[in-house]
Protein backbone atom coordinates (compact mmCIF):
# COMPACT_ATOMS: atom_id res chain seq x y z
CA UNK A 1 0.00 0.00 0.00
CA UNK A 2 1.20 3.31 -0.53
CA UNK A 3 2.42 6.02 1.86
CA UNK A 4 -1.09 7.79 3.21
CA UNK A 5 -0.55 11.70 2.68
CA UNK A 6 -3.07 12.40 5.10
CA UNK A 7 -1.68 9.95 7.52
CA UNK A 8 1.88 11.37 7.10
CA UNK A 9 0.48 14.34 7.84
CA UNK A 10 -1.69 13.34 11.33
CA UNK A 11 1.71 11.56 12.17
CA UNK A 12 3.97 14.90 11.29
CA UNK A 13 1.41 17.03 13.46
CA UNK A 14 2.09 14.51 16.06
CA UNK A 15 5.91 15.34 16.18
CA UNK A 16 5.20 18.90 16.42
CA UNK A 17 6.21 20.49 20.10
CA UNK A 18 3.14 21.84 21.44
CA UNK A 19 2.83 25.63 21.71
CA UNK A 20 2.04 24.89 25.71
CA UNK A 21 5.68 23.61 26.09
CA UNK A 22 7.23 26.88 25.19
CA UNK A 23 8.67 24.63 21.87
CA UNK A 24 8.68 26.19 18.43
CA UNK A 25 6.34 25.12 15.54
CA UNK A 26 8.02 24.03 12.24
CA UNK A 27 6.07 24.60 8.70
CA UNK A 28 3.39 22.27 8.56
CA UNK A 29 3.40 19.75 5.56
CA UNK A 30 7.26 19.50 5.77
CA UNK A 31 8.68 15.89 6.74
CA UNK A 32 11.16 16.26 9.54
CA UNK A 33 13.38 13.89 11.22
CA UNK A 34 12.49 12.58 14.67
CA UNK A 35 13.84 13.95 17.44
CA UNK A 36 14.83 11.79 20.31
CA UNK A 37 13.39 13.75 22.52
CA UNK A 38 10.25 12.24 24.09
CA UNK A 39 7.05 13.31 22.77
CA UNK A 40 3.49 14.26 24.29
CA UNK A 41 1.03 11.88 23.23
CA UNK A 42 -2.05 13.79 20.89
CA UNK A 43 -5.74 12.73 21.01
CA UNK A 44 -7.39 12.51 17.56
CA UNK A 45 -10.31 11.08 16.95
CA UNK A 46 -10.14 7.42 15.97
CA UNK A 47 -10.05 6.85 12.20
CA UNK A 48 -10.73 3.38 10.35
CA UNK A 49 -9.35 2.32 7.54
CA UNK A 50 -12.52 3.21 5.65
CA UNK A 51 -11.83 7.07 6.77
CA UNK A 52 -8.19 7.07 5.75
CA UNK A 53 -8.93 5.56 2.16
CA UNK A 54 -11.65 8.32 1.48
CA UNK A 55 -9.31 10.26 2.79
CA UNK A 56 -6.59 9.38 0.19
CA UNK A 57 -9.04 9.05 -2.70
CA UNK A 58 -9.93 12.83 -1.94
CA UNK A 59 -8.35 15.04 -4.62
CA UNK A 60 -6.64 18.05 -2.73
CA UNK A 61 -8.14 21.31 -2.50
CA UNK A 62 -6.85 24.35 -5.21
CA UNK A 63 -6.45 27.62 -3.36
CA UNK A 64 -5.37 30.67 -4.99
CA UNK A 65 -4.70 34.32 -3.74
CA UNK A 66 -7.90 36.25 -3.03
CA UNK A 67 -9.78 33.40 -2.31
CA UNK A 68 -12.18 33.20 0.81
CA UNK A 69 -11.85 29.60 2.89
CA UNK A 70 -13.32 27.90 5.35
CA UNK A 71 -11.68 25.81 7.42
CA UNK A 72 -11.09 23.66 10.50
CA UNK A 73 -8.63 25.06 13.33
CA UNK A 74 -5.77 22.76 14.29
CA UNK A 75 -3.49 24.47 16.68
CA UNK A 76 -2.70 27.55 17.76
CA UNK A 77 1.34 28.34 18.25
CA UNK A 78 3.24 30.93 18.52
CA UNK A 79 3.53 31.94 14.60
CA UNK A 80 -0.43 31.56 14.54
CA UNK A 81 -3.38 29.87 14.04
CA UNK A 82 -2.62 26.64 11.45
CA UNK A 83 -6.29 25.57 9.95
CA UNK A 84 -6.96 22.96 7.70
CA UNK A 85 -8.74 23.96 4.26
CA UNK A 86 -8.38 21.12 1.87
CA UNK A 87 -5.21 21.73 0.75
CA UNK A 88 -2.17 19.91 0.22
CA UNK A 89 -0.48 21.75 3.58
CA UNK A 90 -2.13 23.63 6.14
CA UNK A 91 -2.67 27.73 6.14
CA UNK A 92 -1.43 29.95 8.92
CA UNK A 93 -3.08 33.02 10.22
CA UNK A 94 -0.48 34.87 11.94
CA UNK A 95 -2.03 36.48 15.06
CA UNK A 96 -1.77 39.96 13.32
CA UNK A 97 -4.76 39.37 10.91
CA UNK A 98 -6.76 37.97 13.43
CA UNK A 99 -8.64 41.43 13.82
CA UNK A 100 -7.75 45.69 13.60
CA UNK A 101 -5.88 45.74 16.88
CA UNK A 102 -2.84 43.23 18.03
CA UNK A 103 -3.38 39.55 19.60
CA UNK A 104 -1.11 37.91 21.80
CA UNK A 105 -0.82 34.08 21.92
CA UNK A 106 -2.60 33.97 25.32
CA UNK A 107 -5.95 36.42 23.60
CA UNK A 108 -5.98 33.50 20.88
CA UNK A 109 -5.99 30.67 22.74
CA UNK A 110 -8.99 31.98 24.78
CA UNK A 111 -10.59 33.36 21.46
CA UNK A 112 -10.31 30.30 19.37
CA UNK A 113 -10.07 27.03 20.40
CA UNK A 114 -8.78 23.54 18.02
CA UNK A 115 -11.66 22.03 15.98
CA UNK A 116 -13.89 25.14 15.31
CA UNK A 117 -14.50 26.29 12.34
CA UNK A 118 -13.22 29.63 10.98
CA UNK A 119 -13.54 31.71 7.34
CA UNK A 120 -10.18 33.40 6.18
CA UNK A 121 -8.79 35.32 2.73
CA UNK A 122 -6.04 33.59 0.95
CA UNK A 123 -2.83 35.90 1.12
CA UNK A 124 -0.12 34.05 -0.04
CA UNK A 125 0.21 30.82 -1.80
CA UNK A 126 3.20 29.17 -2.22
CA UNK A 127 3.55 24.96 -2.45
CA UNK A 128 6.74 24.84 -3.36
CA UNK A 129 7.65 25.79 -0.21
CA UNK A 130 4.59 24.42 1.65
CA UNK A 131 3.12 27.73 2.84
CA UNK A 132 -0.03 29.29 2.64
CA UNK A 133 -0.51 31.95 4.58
CA UNK A 134 -4.05 33.47 5.67
CA UNK A 135 -5.49 36.50 7.29
CA UNK A 136 -9.22 36.57 8.95
CA UNK A 137 -8.92 40.33 9.40
CA UNK A 138 -9.23 40.52 5.56
CA UNK A 139 -11.88 38.02 4.99
CA UNK A 140 -14.04 40.05 7.51
CA UNK A 141 -13.42 43.30 5.70
CA UNK A 142 -14.17 41.36 2.20
CA UNK A 143 -17.27 39.87 3.95
CA UNK A 144 -18.05 44.08 4.89
CA UNK A 145 -17.49 45.16 2.10
CA UNK A 146 -20.45 42.90 0.35
CA UNK A 147 -22.73 43.74 2.54
CA UNK A 148 -22.13 47.73 2.40
CA UNK A 149 -22.45 46.83 -1.75
CA UNK A 150 -25.45 45.34 -0.76
CA UNK A 151 -26.57 48.24 1.65
CA UNK A 152 -25.58 50.80 -1.73
CA UNK A 153 -27.68 49.39 -4.03
CA UNK A 154 -30.87 48.90 -1.65
CA UNK A 155 -30.33 52.32 -0.38
CA UNK A 156 -30.44 51.36 3.00
CA UNK A 157 -30.15 53.44 5.90
CA UNK A 158 -27.96 52.01 9.20
CA UNK A 159 -26.96 53.10 12.03
CA UNK A 160 -23.09 53.26 13.30
CA UNK A 161 -21.09 54.27 16.59
CA UNK A 162 -18.78 57.36 15.33
CA UNK A 163 -15.25 56.24 16.66
CA UNK A 164 -13.41 59.69 16.54
CA UNK A 165 -13.08 62.82 15.17
CA UNK A 166 -10.29 63.75 12.79
CA UNK A 167 -9.58 66.95 10.76
CA UNK A 168 -12.64 67.52 8.32
CA UNK A 169 -15.08 65.00 9.52
CA UNK A 170 -15.17 61.91 12.21
CA UNK A 171 -14.79 58.09 11.67
CA UNK A 172 -17.22 55.38 12.03
CA UNK A 173 -16.97 51.60 11.79
CA UNK A 174 -19.25 49.79 9.67
CA UNK A 175 -18.85 46.07 8.66
CA UNK A 176 -15.35 46.04 9.98
CA UNK A 177 -14.76 48.89 7.63
CA UNK A 178 -13.36 52.50 8.40
CA UNK A 179 -16.24 55.27 6.97
CA UNK A 180 -15.67 58.55 6.74
CA UNK A 181 -18.30 61.24 7.95
CA UNK A 182 -17.60 64.62 6.65
CA UNK A 183 -18.65 67.64 8.30
CA UNK A 184 -20.61 68.80 5.76
CA UNK A 185 -22.63 65.56 5.93
CA UNK A 186 -23.14 65.44 9.65
CA UNK A 187 -26.53 67.73 9.33
CA UNK A 188 -28.20 70.26 7.56
CA UNK A 189 -26.90 73.40 8.76
CA UNK A 190 -23.35 73.54 9.61
CA UNK A 191 -22.01 72.15 12.33
CA UNK A 192 -18.49 73.70 14.24
CA UNK A 193 -18.00 71.33 17.56
CA UNK A 194 -18.10 67.69 16.14
CA UNK A 195 -17.20 66.64 19.73
CA UNK A 196 -20.51 65.52 20.95
CA UNK A 197 -21.31 63.24 18.07
CA UNK A 198 -18.02 61.03 19.33
CA UNK A 199 -19.00 57.82 20.84
CA UNK A 200 -22.64 58.17 20.12
CA UNK A 201 -24.93 56.11 17.54
CA UNK A 202 -26.00 57.71 14.45
CA UNK A 203 -27.97 57.01 11.83
CA UNK A 204 -26.15 57.27 7.57
CA UNK A 205 -26.58 56.54 4.54
CA UNK A 206 -23.74 55.43 2.11
CA UNK A 207 -23.24 58.18 -0.27
CA UNK A 208 -19.37 56.74 -2.06
CA UNK A 209 -18.29 53.32 -1.86
CA UNK A 210 -14.58 52.63 -3.86
CA UNK A 211 -13.30 49.32 -3.10
CA UNK A 212 -10.34 49.45 -5.15
CA UNK A 213 -9.38 53.01 -2.91
CA UNK A 214 -10.49 51.41 0.40
CA UNK A 215 -12.60 54.66 -0.08
CA UNK A 216 -16.10 54.85 1.82
CA UNK A 217 -18.10 57.74 2.24
CA UNK A 218 -21.38 58.33 4.76
CA UNK A 219 -23.81 60.88 5.55
CA UNK A 220 -26.43 61.77 8.30
CA UNK A 221 -27.54 65.06 6.51
CA UNK A 222 -29.06 62.64 3.76
CA UNK A 223 -31.42 60.99 6.15
CA UNK A 224 -31.86 64.26 7.84
CA UNK A 225 -32.86 65.46 4.50
CA UNK A 226 -34.99 62.76 3.29
CA UNK A 227 -36.81 62.88 6.46
CA UNK A 228 -37.16 66.65 6.05
CA UNK A 229 -38.67 66.13 2.57
CA UNK A 230 -41.67 64.31 3.61
CA UNK A 231 -42.34 66.15 6.82
CA UNK A 232 -42.13 69.47 4.30
CA UNK A 233 -45.00 67.79 2.32
CA UNK A 234 -47.36 67.20 5.77
CA UNK A 235 -46.48 71.07 6.67
CA UNK A 236 -46.55 72.92 3.98
CA UNK A 237 -50.50 71.67 3.63
CA UNK A 238 -51.24 73.27 7.13
CA UNK A 239 -49.66 76.54 6.44
CA UNK A 240 -52.22 79.21 6.74
CA UNK A 241 -52.38 82.40 8.20
CA UNK A 242 -53.33 81.62 12.06
CA UNK A 243 -52.27 78.15 12.18
CA UNK A 244 -50.66 77.11 15.28
CA UNK A 245 -47.75 74.95 15.64
CA UNK A 246 -45.13 73.32 18.18
CA UNK A 247 -41.55 74.06 16.55
CA UNK A 248 -37.90 73.87 17.44
CA UNK A 249 -35.89 76.82 17.90
CA UNK A 250 -32.71 75.85 14.98
CA UNK A 251 -30.98 79.28 14.99
CA UNK A 252 -31.02 82.59 17.04
CA UNK A 253 -29.92 85.62 15.21
CA UNK A 254 -29.84 89.77 16.51
CA UNK A 255 -33.10 90.22 14.42
CA UNK A 256 -35.16 87.19 15.36
CA UNK A 257 -35.54 83.61 16.11
CA UNK A 258 -35.69 80.05 12.96
CA UNK A 259 -37.87 78.05 14.18
CA UNK A 260 -38.59 74.81 12.68
CA UNK A 261 -41.90 72.86 11.94
CA UNK A 262 -41.35 70.05 10.55
CA UNK A 263 -39.49 69.92 7.62
CA UNK A 264 -39.71 73.95 6.62
CA UNK A 265 -38.18 76.79 9.21
CA UNK A 266 -40.09 80.01 9.67
CA UNK A 267 -39.06 83.11 11.52
CA UNK A 268 -40.23 84.48 14.57
CA UNK A 269 -38.72 88.69 14.77
CA UNK A 270 -37.54 89.57 17.46
CA UNK A 271 -40.74 92.25 17.80
CA UNK A 272 -42.84 89.00 17.72
CA UNK A 273 -41.44 87.05 20.89
CA UNK A 274 -42.94 88.31 23.88
CA UNK A 275 -44.46 91.27 25.40
CA UNK A 276 -41.77 91.96 27.64
CA UNK A 277 -38.31 93.94 27.05
CA UNK A 278 -35.03 92.09 26.12
CA UNK A 279 -31.60 92.98 25.11
CA UNK A 280 -31.00 89.85 22.64
CA UNK A 281 -33.37 87.02 21.28
CA UNK A 282 -31.71 84.99 23.27
CA UNK A 283 -32.06 86.59 26.25
CA UNK A 284 -36.21 84.48 25.42
CA UNK A 285 -35.08 81.78 24.05
CA UNK A 286 -32.41 79.21 23.53
CA UNK A 287 -31.61 76.43 20.32
CA UNK A 288 -33.34 73.68 21.14
CA UNK A 289 -36.51 74.86 22.82
CA UNK A 290 -39.83 73.70 21.76
CA UNK A 291 -42.13 76.91 21.35
CA UNK A 292 -45.72 77.15 20.62
CA UNK A 293 -45.96 79.40 17.14
CA UNK A 294 -48.76 81.17 15.28
CA UNK A 295 -48.05 81.79 11.21
CA UNK A 296 -48.99 85.25 10.79
CA UNK A 297 -48.40 85.03 7.11
CA UNK A 298 -46.57 83.00 4.23
CA UNK A 299 -45.12 83.66 1.57
CA UNK A 300 -45.04 80.70 -0.65
CA UNK A 301 -43.22 82.07 -3.72
CA UNK A 302 -40.01 83.33 -1.60
CA UNK A 303 -40.55 80.46 0.86
CA UNK A 304 -40.95 82.72 3.97
CA UNK A 305 -42.97 82.05 7.05
CA UNK A 306 -43.54 84.73 9.46
CA UNK A 307 -44.17 83.60 13.04
CA UNK A 308 -45.17 85.17 16.27
CA UNK A 309 -44.90 83.86 19.77
CA UNK A 310 -46.27 86.82 21.49
CA UNK A 311 -49.52 86.32 19.43
CA UNK A 312 -50.36 83.18 21.97
CA UNK A 313 -50.13 85.20 25.03
CA UNK A 314 -52.23 87.63 26.98
CA UNK A 315 -51.25 90.88 26.36
CA UNK A 316 -50.66 93.15 29.28
CA UNK A 317 -52.56 96.03 28.13
CA UNK A 318 -55.22 94.56 28.11
CA UNK A 319 -57.56 95.21 31.48
CA UNK A 320 -54.72 97.69 32.42
CA UNK A 321 -56.76 100.42 33.44
CA UNK A 322 -58.64 97.53 35.68
CA UNK A 323 -55.39 96.64 37.35
CA UNK A 324 -53.95 100.50 37.39
CA UNK A 325 -55.08 103.72 38.30
CA UNK A 326 -54.10 107.39 38.86
CA UNK A 327 -51.95 108.19 41.98
CA UNK A 328 -51.69 104.16 42.91
CA UNK A 329 -48.08 103.02 43.83
CA UNK A 330 -46.52 100.67 42.09
CA UNK A 331 -43.17 98.64 42.73
CA UNK A 332 -41.06 97.81 39.25
CA UNK A 333 -37.65 97.08 38.29
CA UNK A 334 -35.65 99.61 35.88
CA UNK A 335 -35.04 97.87 32.45
CA UNK A 336 -33.62 101.12 30.76
CA UNK A 337 -32.36 104.60 31.61
CA UNK A 338 -32.62 107.28 28.49
CA UNK A 339 -31.37 110.89 28.62
CA UNK A 340 -35.09 111.80 29.36
CA UNK A 341 -36.00 109.51 31.86
CA UNK A 342 -35.80 105.92 33.20
CA UNK A 343 -38.33 102.96 31.90
CA UNK A 344 -39.76 100.66 34.95
CA UNK A 345 -41.22 97.28 34.04
CA UNK A 346 -44.19 97.05 36.08
CA UNK A 347 -44.95 93.64 34.86
CA UNK A 348 -43.79 91.36 31.78
CA UNK A 349 -44.67 93.34 28.89
CA UNK A 350 -45.57 96.97 31.22
CA UNK A 351 -43.40 99.56 31.63
CA UNK A 352 -44.00 103.28 32.29
CA UNK A 353 -41.59 106.47 32.35
CA UNK A 354 -40.09 108.00 34.82
CA UNK A 355 -39.13 111.21 33.44
CA UNK A 356 -36.71 113.07 35.09
CA UNK A 357 -38.31 115.95 36.13
CA UNK A 358 -40.27 113.41 38.29
CA UNK A 359 -37.78 112.24 39.58
CA UNK A 360 -36.23 114.78 42.63
CA UNK A 361 -38.51 117.01 44.11
CA UNK A 362 -35.49 119.29 45.34
CA UNK A 363 -32.40 118.11 42.24
CA UNK A 364 -32.31 118.67 39.07
CA UNK A 365 -31.54 115.46 37.46
CA UNK A 366 -29.58 115.37 34.56
CA UNK A 367 -29.84 111.96 33.65
CA UNK A 368 -31.09 109.30 34.99
CA UNK A 369 -28.09 107.37 36.60
CA UNK A 370 -27.90 110.12 39.06
CA UNK A 371 -30.47 108.74 40.87
CA UNK A 372 -31.07 104.65 39.69
CA UNK A 373 -29.45 102.04 37.88
CA UNK A 374 -30.53 99.37 35.78
CA UNK A 375 -32.00 96.58 37.80
CA UNK A 376 -32.72 98.65 40.40
CA UNK A 377 -35.95 97.79 42.27
CA UNK A 378 -37.93 101.03 42.67
CA UNK A 379 -41.05 102.77 43.70
CA UNK A 380 -43.26 104.87 41.98
CA UNK A 381 -46.87 106.56 41.73
CA UNK A 382 -49.05 106.26 38.63
CA UNK A 383 -49.27 110.02 37.10
CA UNK A 384 -51.24 109.26 33.65
CA UNK A 385 -52.30 105.96 31.75
CA UNK A 386 -52.94 106.04 27.88
CA UNK A 387 -54.40 102.48 26.74
CA UNK A 388 -54.83 103.95 23.30
CA UNK A 389 -50.87 105.07 22.91
CA UNK A 390 -49.96 102.01 25.56
CA UNK A 391 -48.18 104.74 27.55
CA UNK A 392 -47.90 104.91 31.29
CA UNK A 393 -46.12 108.14 33.08
CA UNK A 394 -44.69 107.78 36.35
CA UNK A 395 -43.24 109.78 39.10
CA UNK A 396 -40.95 109.10 41.91
CA UNK A 397 -40.68 111.73 43.73
CA UNK A 398 -44.49 111.79 44.37
CA UNK A 399 -43.57 109.13 46.86
CA UNK A 400 -42.16 111.06 49.21
CA UNK A 401 -43.55 114.97 50.77
CA UNK A 402 -42.98 118.14 48.94
CA UNK A 403 -40.89 120.31 50.74
CA UNK A 404 -41.54 123.46 48.89
CA UNK A 405 -45.51 123.07 50.59
CA UNK A 406 -44.09 123.73 53.62
CA UNK A 407 -41.66 126.32 52.87
CA UNK A 408 -44.76 129.31 52.77
CA UNK A 409 -45.50 128.33 56.10
CA UNK A 410 -41.84 128.40 57.48
CA UNK A 411 -40.36 131.31 55.14
CA UNK A 412 -42.99 134.14 54.98
CA UNK A 413 -42.00 137.35 53.02
CA UNK A 414 -39.82 138.90 54.97
CA UNK A 415 -37.86 136.54 56.36
CA UNK A 416 -34.33 136.90 56.57
CA UNK A 417 -32.37 134.11 54.87
CA UNK A 418 -28.49 133.37 54.69
CA UNK A 419 -27.18 131.24 51.62
CA UNK A 420 -24.01 130.26 49.41
CA UNK A 421 -24.21 131.37 45.79
CA UNK A 422 -25.21 128.61 43.72
CA UNK A 423 -25.69 130.51 40.15
CA UNK A 424 -25.34 133.28 38.26
CA UNK A 425 -26.76 134.90 35.03
CA UNK A 426 -27.08 138.16 33.72
CA UNK A 427 -30.37 138.45 35.53
CA UNK A 428 -29.54 137.91 38.86
CA UNK A 429 -27.90 135.42 41.21
CA UNK A 430 -28.99 132.26 42.46
CA UNK A 431 -29.09 131.58 46.39
CA UNK A 432 -29.46 128.17 48.47
CA UNK A 433 -32.16 129.09 50.72
CA UNK A 434 -31.66 125.23 52.36
CA UNK A 435 -30.72 122.48 51.18
CA UNK A 436 -31.82 121.35 47.48
CA UNK A 437 -34.03 124.62 47.57
CA UNK A 438 -32.71 127.62 45.45
CA UNK A 439 -34.13 130.97 45.22
CA UNK A 440 -33.73 133.81 42.54
CA UNK A 441 -32.37 137.31 43.34
CA UNK A 442 -33.31 139.40 40.79
CA UNK A 443 -30.63 141.62 39.04
CA UNK A 444 -33.07 144.96 40.32
CA UNK A 445 -32.71 143.11 43.78
CA UNK A 446 -29.04 142.97 44.55
CA UNK A 447 -28.08 145.98 45.79
CA UNK A 448 -29.40 149.58 46.58
CA UNK A 449 -27.39 150.75 44.17
CA UNK A 450 -27.96 150.02 40.43
CA UNK A 451 -26.09 146.64 39.30
CA UNK A 452 -25.09 146.19 36.01
CA UNK A 453 -23.73 143.07 35.91
CA UNK A 454 -23.88 140.71 39.03
CA UNK A 455 -20.27 139.05 38.36
CA UNK A 456 -19.20 142.59 39.32
CA UNK A 457 -20.64 141.95 43.10
CA UNK A 458 -20.28 138.12 43.63
CA UNK A 459 -19.00 135.24 42.80
CA UNK A 460 -20.68 131.40 42.99
CA UNK A 461 -19.80 129.77 46.13
CA UNK A 462 -19.73 133.70 47.98
CA UNK A 463 -22.19 133.28 51.06
CA UNK A 464 -24.74 136.14 50.92
CA UNK A 465 -27.84 137.71 53.28
CA UNK A 466 -31.31 138.26 51.72
CA UNK A 467 -34.63 138.27 53.19
CA UNK A 468 -36.97 136.33 51.05
CA UNK A 469 -40.53 138.21 49.08
CA UNK A 470 -42.64 135.47 47.87
CA UNK A 471 -42.63 131.49 47.52
CA UNK A 472 -44.93 129.87 45.31
CA UNK A 473 -44.88 126.19 46.15
CA UNK A 474 -46.66 124.91 42.95
CA UNK A 475 -44.34 126.17 40.40
CA UNK A 476 -41.53 125.28 42.77
CA UNK A 477 -40.25 129.19 42.55
CA UNK A 478 -38.41 131.67 45.32
CA UNK A 479 -38.04 135.16 45.25
CA UNK A 480 -35.08 136.68 47.32
CA UNK A 481 -33.89 140.62 47.69
CA UNK A 482 -30.73 141.46 49.03
CA UNK A 483 -31.67 145.15 48.56
CA UNK A 484 -34.50 144.82 51.01
CA UNK A 485 -32.41 143.00 53.60
CA UNK A 486 -30.06 146.04 53.46
CA UNK A 487 -32.56 148.26 53.71
CA UNK A 488 -33.91 149.20 50.44
CA UNK A 489 -37.35 148.84 50.85
CA UNK A 490 -40.06 146.82 52.56
CA UNK A 491 -41.40 143.77 50.92
CA UNK A 492 -44.48 143.87 49.39
CA UNK A 493 -47.31 141.81 49.29
CA UNK A 494 -46.52 138.16 48.10
CA UNK A 495 -48.56 138.38 44.77
CA UNK A 496 -47.09 141.12 43.46
CA UNK A 497 -43.77 138.22 42.83
CA UNK A 498 -45.12 135.62 42.01
CA UNK A 499 -44.64 137.02 38.35
CA UNK A 500 -41.44 137.96 39.21
CA UNK A 501 -40.07 134.33 38.16
CA UNK A 502 -38.84 133.15 41.85
CA UNK A 503 -35.88 131.37 41.72
CA UNK A 504 -36.60 127.29 39.71
CA UNK A 505 -33.34 126.73 39.23
CA UNK A 506 -34.30 125.32 35.58
CA UNK A 507 -35.56 128.28 34.66
CA UNK A 508 -31.27 129.78 34.73
CA UNK A 509 -31.10 128.14 31.26
CA UNK A 510 -34.68 129.43 30.08
CA UNK A 511 -34.75 133.06 30.83
CA UNK A 512 -33.06 134.12 27.79
CA UNK A 513 -30.20 135.99 29.09
CA UNK A 514 -27.52 134.34 26.92
CA UNK A 515 -27.41 130.91 28.71
CA UNK A 516 -29.05 129.07 25.87
CA UNK A 517 -31.70 126.57 25.51
CA UNK A 518 -35.86 127.68 24.47
CA UNK A 519 -37.72 129.41 27.44
CA UNK A 520 -38.63 126.56 29.87
CA UNK A 521 -36.11 123.99 29.24
CA UNK A 522 -35.75 121.61 32.11
CA UNK A 523 -38.62 123.87 33.91
CA UNK A 524 -41.93 122.86 34.72
CA UNK A 525 -45.36 123.45 34.24
CA UNK A 526 -48.49 124.52 36.25
CA UNK A 527 -49.93 128.32 36.49
CA UNK A 528 -47.18 129.29 34.69
CA UNK A 529 -48.92 130.12 31.51
CA UNK A 530 -47.39 132.78 28.84
CA UNK A 531 -44.93 134.69 31.43
CA UNK A 532 -42.07 135.64 30.60
CA UNK A 533 -39.61 135.80 32.82
CA UNK A 534 -36.97 136.79 30.13
CA UNK A 535 -36.90 140.19 31.99
CA UNK A 536 -33.16 141.02 30.17
CA UNK A 537 -33.49 138.94 26.76
CA UNK A 538 -33.32 142.04 24.97
CA UNK A 539 -30.25 143.65 26.56
CA UNK A 540 -28.10 140.70 26.93
CA UNK A 541 -28.62 139.48 23.26
CA UNK A 542 -27.58 143.20 22.36
CA UNK A 543 -24.35 143.84 24.75
CA UNK A 544 -24.75 142.50 27.69
CA UNK A 545 -25.30 145.10 30.26
CA UNK A 546 -29.08 145.52 32.11
CA UNK A 547 -30.38 149.21 31.50
CA UNK A 548 -34.39 148.39 32.31
CA UNK A 549 -35.28 150.10 35.08
CA UNK A 550 -37.22 148.57 37.92
CA UNK A 551 -40.58 150.49 37.57
CA UNK A 552 -41.12 149.21 33.98
CA UNK A 553 -40.15 145.53 34.65
CA UNK A 554 -43.10 145.46 37.36
CA UNK A 555 -45.37 147.64 35.24
CA UNK A 556 -44.77 144.81 32.16
CA UNK A 557 -45.18 142.42 34.16
CA UNK A 558 -48.44 143.82 35.62
CA UNK A 559 -49.96 144.30 32.37
CA UNK A 560 -49.11 140.72 31.62
CA UNK A 561 -51.01 139.37 34.50
CA UNK A 562 -53.83 141.83 33.82
CA UNK A 563 -52.66 143.21 37.22
CA UNK A 564 -53.34 147.26 38.30
CA UNK A 565 -54.58 147.49 34.45
CA UNK A 566 -56.67 150.47 35.44
CA UNK A 567 -53.79 152.25 36.69
CA UNK A 568 -50.64 153.42 35.95
CA UNK A 569 -47.41 152.85 37.90
CA UNK A 570 -45.36 156.17 38.94
CA UNK A 571 -42.20 157.74 37.84
CA UNK A 572 -40.74 154.89 36.59
CA UNK A 573 -37.47 156.31 37.16
CA UNK A 574 -38.78 156.14 41.09
CA UNK A 575 -37.29 152.78 41.95
CA UNK A 576 -39.96 152.77 45.29
CA UNK A 577 -42.42 152.57 43.28
CA UNK A 578 -43.26 149.06 43.50
CA UNK A 579 -43.51 150.24 46.91
CA UNK A 580 -46.56 151.44 47.12
CA UNK A 581 -48.22 148.37 44.79
CA UNK A 582 -50.97 146.36 46.55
Amino acid sequence: MPPCSGGQEFMEDNTQTPAQQGGTQPTTGTTQPSAPTPVEEREYPAMTMEDILASEAQEPQSVTRGDIVDGTIVFIGQEGIAVDIGAKVEGIIPLNQLGDEPVTLEQAQEMYKAGEQIEAYVVRVDLPNSQIVLSKKRADQDKGWRVLEKMQEQGEAFEVEVLEKVRGGLVAQVEGIRAFLPASQVDTRRVNDLDPYVGKPLMVKLIELNRKRNRVIISHRAILEAQKAKAREETVGQLEAGAQFEGEVVEITDFGVFVNLGGIDGLVHRSELTYGRFNHPRDVVKVGDKVQVQVMDVDGGRERINLSMKALTQDPWEGATERYSIGQKVNGKVTNLTNFGAFVELESGLEGLVHVSEMSWTKRVRHPNEVMKEGDEVEAVILRIDPKDRRISLGIRQTTDDPWSALPDRYPPGTPVKGKITGMTDFGVFMEIEEGIEGLIHISELDTQRVNNPADLFKKGDEIEAVILNIDPVEQRASLSRRRFLGGGSVPAQRDYVSQGGGARSDRYSSGGGQGGPRGAGGRGGRRGDADYAYNAKDAQQGGKISTKLGDVYADLFAQFGLGSDKKADTPETEGTDDTQG
